[in-house]
């Protein structure tokens, strides 16, 4: 990443793993809640190609103004909604 070292205090970054774990592993268990039979595997592949397509289309294809590294941000943040 590109935040400076001592930027975030030291305590705070255990939390931000125990965090992600736990939003992980939420969605993994919501998403093998959903697949149940093959065609419910089939139809969340198919939503997350298409999810994958229209995402690429939108931030790359598609015209827009460069504003540099922070234009990662939205792109990995409505990827993540996305899933």
């Amino acid at each position: 990443m590109h935040i400076e070292p001592g930027l975030v205090d030291a305590a705070k970054i255990p939390l931000s793993y125990a965090t992600a774990a736990a939003s992980l592993g939420l969605a993994g268990k919501t998403a093998l809640a959903g697949l149940t039979r093959l065609s419910d595997v089939l139809a969340f592949a198919a939503r997350a190609v298409m999810a994958t397509v229209i995402t690429f289309a939108c931030f790359e294809v598609l015209p827009h103004a460069p504003v540099g590294v922070s234009e990662v941000h939205l792109i990995l943040g409505t990827t993540l909604l996305l899933l």
